[in-house]
């Protein structure tokens, strides 16, 4: 099997490459995990499979030679699998370098899949509407990373959250202010909890994130029906988003008590969530501009908050302006979900080599 992606002489197209291809092959890793989430046996879909990667694209800037020539060489070495987590926009099939060499990959029985792009929700916004290759979408896992709200009467609340700071704090007062949008009264709230109500699309809820994580509060609780959450519970400040029902509970608590006050432990990681899995909303949808005619992306894969390796030398996050450091990271796109069904396709391969 092999990888073909953006490598880039920056530690950053390093780690790029790294994850992409050990999404598709590492072996079996006890005790991972990226600060507490995700804890487990980490393993690549098809562990026991051969990798190679090859360098196509560059930090200067991206050449369809070097494409074709990265792609061209994984066919002379023999592959079995190529996974190529790259698209051109818009590019007609007899302009597309992918296009054209998966095109001779095809015809030396190499299975080739691609990642549909992240430019969703929109309309006509897909990578790779190549016949012959496999489009790959991100799903979600049944998977969720977040935090325990602990209020004053005992009652405990779970949302989703991606902090990486202090575990757990303990019997902080909590305020609830509707929409959170107003800095000068964000500013005086003090070291207590933040509950903001109304977010209800992603432009609003990020701004109201931004907002609160601006004003030197302990916390910041959003209560929202927005679902895909994932860009908004960042690593640095320990934002905690509930649902509708989850926040009327805790807005019921606050209105009624006299000193409201609740305690919060982060680095949860809850299975089992539902509705899973489900299209992400950043993945591409179809149809092609290239191939309009043909029904694609053609599978989901997972590609949403996917534990990772990584190299431990790069920067995975910080915290108090500190730099964190880690052998995982989580990482989403359909970078991730392309390797994903690479993997399966090596399996299948070893299974049925006929």
């Amino acid at each position: 099997m092999t990888a073909v992606e953006s490598l880039g002489s920056d530690n950053q197209g390093f780690a790029r490459f790294i994850r992409v291809g050990f999404a598709c092959t590492y072996h079996y890793v006890e005790g991972a995990s990226y600060f507490g989430y995700a804890k487990g046996t980490a393993s690549g879909v098809a562990p026991r499979a051969h990798v190679a990667m090859y360098k196509a694209l560059w930090d200067e800037g991206s050449y369809t030679t070097d494409i074709i020539a990265a792609i061209n060489q994984a066919i002379s070495d023999g592959v079995d699998v190529l996974s190529i987590s790259l698209g051109l926009d818009g590019v007609p099939l007899n302009e597309d370098p992918i296009a054209l060499v998966s095109f001779a990959a095809m015809e030396k029985n190499i299975f080739v899949s691609t990642s549909a792009g992240n430019e969703g929700p929109f309309h006509a916004t897909l990578h790779n509407g190549i016949p012959w290759v496999l489009t790959v979408a991100a799903g979600t896992l049944d998977r969720e990373f977040g935090a325990v709200l602990t209020l004053g009467n005992g009652i405990s609340i779970a949302g989703s959250s991606f902090y990486l700071g202090s575990s757990s704090f303990s019997e902080v007062p909590i305020v609830f202010k509707d929409e959170c949008h107003i800095m000068s009264d964000l500013i005086k709230i003090g070291p207590k909890i933040m509950v903001c109500e109304g977010a209800f699309d992603s432009n609003d809820l990020s701004d109201q994130v931004e907002n609160v994580s601006s004003a030197n509060v302990t916390a910041g609780v959003f209560i929202t029906n927005f679902t895909d959450t994932e860009g908004f519970i960042g690593d640095g400040f320990p934002v905690v988003i509930v649902s509708l029902r989850d926040g009327k509970t805790i807005t019921d608590y606050i209105k009624n008590s006299n000193s409201p006050q609740a305690s919060a432990e982060f680095r949860k990681t809850n299975l089992g969530i539902k509705p899973a899995p489900r299209v992400t909303s950043y993945s591409s949808r179809g149809p092609s501009a290239s191939c309009p005619l043909v029904l694609k992306p053609d599978i989901m894969a997972p590609g949403s908050l996917i534990l990772a390796a990584w190299p431990q030398s790069i920067e995975v996050g910080s915290n108090n302006s500190q730099p964190l450091f880690s052998n995982f990271n989580i990482l989403s796109g359909t970078s991730m979900a392309c390797p994903h069904a690479a993997g399966v396709a090596a399996l299948l391969r070893k299974a049925h080599p006929d």
